[in-house]
């Protein structure tokens, strides 16, 4: 098979497997890549021409002119720290997949969903953050430290807590996230601080969540809600049978920095997370690679738009 779309996720990702389902639906021809399971492949990569050639469980694939586009559904930066040490085996085969994943952008005639050198800087908050008021939105004011004596200075009665990324730790059998907090600017000592760097992000009070996905030029916005109101903290904390999804249109300006933001980064699909407050919207992150399978429905479909954009990404102005 010469597949139009290349698939490169995980063996565990539900929002993969709903794209799937709508290109098989569609005909598209489409070849998926496990990282868990590459090692099942025999897998050779000509960077000149470029071709990849592919040989496993699935058959046979020439990966070559016919490709189309390149959904690229990873981080960059590995987070999940092993339970236990890695053999030299291990490290290996990690690192060296790693690099043989990176390899595939020589693929620079496909579109990409996103590229990886785009989702590596759009990870990085800070960054966003600039990026995102350079597109026009409204940001929180933000220090990115680990000294607790500026952070009581910039914001002496209370802050927002975050990690600088995303923290997934392993201890034992345990596995240990961090999620977002409010504290008093009192409350941060200089040796629980010093250790690693973190985001001081100022307060906004009484806000309610947004979530917009952008996928091409498309956008679906949700408002977030528990019991018809915000949540005053993390909505992530609360249980997402008591969450509501509100669907919403955006007014024009914020529906505009959403999109300029996404290409500013590079992007072809971003999950961005907003703000309204009594004083206006406020850019809060934005995830090049964000999970949306639990927002996606009929009257919601960002799975057929996704598969749309990778079977003709030259229809949605890529490619």
């Amino acid at each position: 098979m010469k597949p139009h779309v290349l698939i490169l996720s995980g063996l565990y990702d539900f929002s993969t497997d709903l794209v799937v389902l709508q290109l098989d639906r569609a005909g598209v021809p489409y070849v998926r890549l496990n990282r868990e399971q590459l090692s099942d492949y025999r897998l050779t990569l000509d960077p000149l021409a470029p071709h990849l050639n592919i040989d496993g469980p699935g058959g046979h694939y020439d990966v070559g002119p016919a490709l189309r586009a390149i959904w690229f559904r990873q981080p960059v930066f590995l987070r999940n720290t092993p339970p236990v040490p890695l053999s030299p085996d291990e490290q290996l085969e990690r690192s060296q997949w790693t690099a043989f994943l990176r390899g595939l952008c020589v693929f620079r005639n496909a579109a990409w969903m996103n590229h990886p050198p785009a989702t590596y800087l759009a990870e990085s908050k800070p960054y966003q953050l600039a990026a995102a008021a350079a597109c026009g939105f409204r940001v929180p004011a933000t220090l990115a430290t680990n000294d607790a004596d500026r952070i009581r200075q910039a914001f002496p009665e209370a802050l927002v807590v975050k990690s600088l990324d995303t923290v997934l730790l392993r201890e034992g059998d345990d596995c240990l996230f961090t999620y977002t907090t409010i504290n008093p600017g009192t409350a941060l000592r200089d040796e629980t601080v010093v250790a690693a760097p973190l985001l001081a992000q100022q307060v906004l009070d009484q806000k309610t969540d947004l979530r917009i996905t952008v996928v091409g030029d498309r956008l679906f916005a949700v408002r977030i809600l528990c019991a018809g109101a915000g949540v005053a903290g993390d909505w992530r904390i609360v249980p997402k049978t008591d969450l509501e999804y509100r669907d919403i249109a955006l007014d024009g300006t914020t529906a505009d920095q959403c999109l300029r933001l996404t290409r500013y980064l590079g992007l072809s699909f971003a999950a961005i997370d907003l703000v309204e407050t009594p004083d206006g919207v406020f850019f809060i992150e934005v995830n090049p690679t964000g999970e949306w399978g639990w927002l996606s429905n009929s009257a919601r479909p960002i799975d057929k738009a996704i598969a749309a954009w990778l079977a003709n990404p030259s229809d949605h102005g890529q490619g």
